[in-house]
């Protein structure tokens, strides 16, 4: 006979970066939590992260085309 465990998993969730009005950041985490219910999971805390910012590469100084 087998043996059974009861175990709780913790995940981390992370999505792409997204570009919202403040008044709209409630409503994206609404929507996340309601898909995640279904799911029967939970959502035990939210961290705000600002994304890295683009790094553009680097022109060496002797190229013609730089103004």
């Amino acid at each position: 006979m087998p043996t059974f465990r009861r175990i709780k998993i913790q995940a981390t969730v992370e999505t792409q970066a997204m570009l919202l009005p403040d008044d709209k950041i409630d409503g994206a985490l609404g929507e996340l939590r309601e898909k995640l219910e279904q799911l029967d999971l939970a959502i035990l805390s939210v961290e705000p992260a600002e994304p890295p910012p683009i790094q553009l590469p680097e022109t060496p100084s002797d190229d013609p085309w730089l103004i």
